[in-house]
């Protein structure tokens, strides 16, 4: 890392002018003439000082030319997601959402409801009953709140169980089933389901579409592995056989076996399934001896620190994929077989493994930890706690955060992506089919309470703490700001380092002096007040640098997360563009036809209903065989008032 390089190279600036302040004393006696020894002094300490600034020149020229491209595309970022973009984006969903439910109004009309009932039955009920054992209690209370199924939550998942559990065994079989869907407690619970199940399956498919890094892969295939194990082992055993057939790398299958137990750490992981003993189950029958060499490459401790994982729990991993193993039929024949690490004096395989990490844990950190060759002079603690306030510059190099955030940036593999690729499109052709069968059942395209508006807010806000973290250092003038900080560095540390030098040269000789029995120079202090005349240089270490470092995880952290969310809205607009491209241009076609029906009968219908009363005008005067006036009688016309009206009737 070449910020690590730098503070390394700063560390050792202070050190070797601290070295030279120490060795300069030494030749110091009451008996020199004092102005001469501090010019001395001062020369030596300058050319120390200079020549060791200009060693950590081009240092600071590679921090500031790493930093450019990724700062120079968080700008863009922030740029492209201005207020004036959030809010377009808001307006978007708004129409998306208006457009949607009038198609779905125009649908519940014209379209009949119903259709593909059998294979809604199927797909939802082992959503449900993972195990194929019947679904209990516990698996209704965990779908209720994995997919957000309010009506099934509380005690209703009991009254249900009780009223529709026929054959009284505690469980709810597929026959059942197809009675409990169509209770009026739970409307619409079938179609809820399944589109909230094909969602989140689009959306770890987005992600997987959309991932380069080899941990940012794994980490969606854990979550794919998660939401389809319940449902289809089919696939199961196609992903876990792949994972230790060779095609894919031992480093990814790693990968994957880490972010299983990251996954079972997660709160938010609601699955009914151990998808971790399950998964272990599969590979080891598939391939026994990749499988514990993936175990094995886990237990190595430099692997797990290079992949950015924290180190701190790789004891824990390695102890939980053992576990896992053995639940297996064939876990603990493999580990005998093929395990680098066995057993001794009595221990279980997960004791041994434990026993073993824990000492690579320890020296790793110790080879990879603050070395302690610094600052083994007086003069250099000085120097540090004036200059660097009291720590190293690398002390932030050791932070386990920092380290698994700058670490976790290995790329995948071509075999990986391939793969990677090619679930993706597996997932977008069982989307595809979900959507058309929860359409054909409904006849709509959405549930009552979807909204794309309310998920594209949910994407821009997690977006935007990313965004806001950085906006001081990439936003407007901060590149500028950053190599302005980074030009004084150069420029005036030399000068500060020479000032405080100065100082500790003056307090030596005071030391001296009074060791020589000059009282009066015994309670001599610093007679610089340094906050005062230092020109601040070392705060581009001190402040903007360990500013980075610092929030680094953080913001590698709202990426992901806003990577996922990006992906899950990126999900819901193909989800939603899908089935309307594939249903509305039809239905629309067809609403055309009956506007045309509708216009051409009412044409029609005025056409003759003209024509009707013309020919009538034309009959009543005579024409066509109308009746003709009755010429023969004649009558004087009415005079009066009376004779006017009465002519009326």
């Amino acid at each position: 890392d070449v910020i690590d390089e730098l503070e390394e190279g700063v560390d050792n600036l202070l050190t070797l002018t601290g070295s030279a302040v120490d060795s300069t004393m030494k030749s110091y006696a009451p008996t020199v003439n004092e102005e001469t020894f501090k010019a001395k002094a001062h020369a030596r300490v300058e050319t120390v000082a200079k020549a060791a600034v200009k060693k950590i020149e081009p240092l600071t020229d590679k921090v500031m030319t790493a930093l450019r491209p990724p700062l120079a595309q968080v700008e863009q970022w922030l740029g492209s997601f201005s207020p004036k973009i959030q809010d377009t984006l808001e307006e978007f969903g708004t129409v998306a959402d208006r457009a949607q439910k009038l198609v779905d109004q125009v649908m519940t009309k014209v379209n009949s409801a119903g259709g593909m009932e059998e294979e809604m039955l199927w797909d939802t009920y082992h959503i449900f009953d993972p195990y194929d054992d019947g679904i209990q209690l516990k698996e209704f209370k965990q779908v209720a709140d994995q997919y957000g199924i309010s009506a099934l939550q509380g005690k209703k998942s009991d009254q249900l169980l009780q009223k529709y559990d026929e054959s009284g065994d505690g469980s709810i079989q597929i026959s059942e089933y197809a009675q409990m869907v169509f209770d009026p407690s739970v409307p619409g619970m079938m179609t809820t389901i399944l589109r909230t199940y094909s969602k989140k399956l689009n959306a770890v498919g987005s992600t997987l579409r959309g991932s380069h890094l080899r941990a940012e892969v794994a980490d969606s295939l854990v979550d794919y592995l998660t939401i389809v194990c319940g449902k289809n082992l089919t696939k199961v055993g196609w992903i876990t056989g792949k994972l230790v057939s060779g095609e894919l790398p031992q480093e990814f299958t790693a990968d994957v076996f880490y972010q299983l137990y990251m996954k079972q750490l997660d709160p938010n992981n609601l699955s009914p399934v151990d998808v971790g003993s399950l998964v272990m189950n599969y590979t080891v029958k598939a391939n026994p001896k990749n499988t514990i060499a993936a175990l094995d490459m886990l237990a190595d401790t430099t692997f797990f620190a290079t992949e950015g994982f924290d180190i701190t729990v790789e004891d824990e991993t390695v102890v939980q994929v053992i576990g896992w193993l053995s639940m297996s039929k064939d876990g603990e024949a493999a580990l005998k077989s093929y395990a680098k690490i066995q057993p001794q004096g009595g221990e279980n395989f997960a004791e041994a493994y434990n026993r073993v990490v824990l000492q690579r844990e320890a020296k790793y950190t110790k080879l990879t930890g603050d070395a302690g060759g610094h600052y083994h002079s007086q003069a250099a603690q000085s120097l540090r706690d004036i200059l660097l306030g009291g720590s190293s510059a690398a002390s932030s190099s050791g932070d386990p955060d920092a380290l698994q955030a700058s670490s976790g940036a290995q790329p995948a593999k071509p075999a990986t992506l391939r793969f990677a690729e090619e679930l993706a499109n597996n997932v977008s052709s069982s989307v595809k089919d979900f959507n058309e069968q929860t359409y054909a059942y409904s006849g709509t395209s959405s549930n009552p309470l979807d909204s794309t508006c309310n998920s594209i807010n949910g994407m821009i806000k997690k977006t935007q703490s990313f965004l806001t973290l950085m906006n001081n250092i990439a936003g407007p003038g901060g590149q500028d700001f950053l190599k302005q900080q980074s030009m004084q560095f150069l420029s005036n540390t030399a000068q500060d380092i020479v000032l405080v030098s100065d100082e500790l040269v003056n307090k030596g000789i005071q030391t001296v002096k009074c060791s020589a029995g000059q009282t009066d120079a015994c309670n001599v202090g610093w007679q610089v007040d340094f906050p005062m005349k230092l020109s601040g240089g070392m705060t581009f270490i001190t402040s903007n640098m360990k500013d980075l470092q610092g929030i680094l995880p953080q913001v590698v952290k709202n990426l992901k997360l806003a990577k996922k969310e990006v992906g899950a809205v990126s999900g819901i607009i193909s989800s939603i563009s899908q089935i309307l491209g594939l249903k509305a241009p039809p239905l629309l076609l067809k609403v055309s036809k009956m506007y045309k029906t509708v216009w051409v009968l009412y044409f029609i219908f005025f056409f003759l209903f003209s024509a009707t009363m013309l020919f009538y005008a034309f009959w009543s005067n005579g024409w066509f065989g109308g009746p003709q006036a009755d010429t023969a009688s004649s009558s004087d016309p009415p005079q009066s008032f009376g004779e006017r009206m009465g002519s009326c009737f």
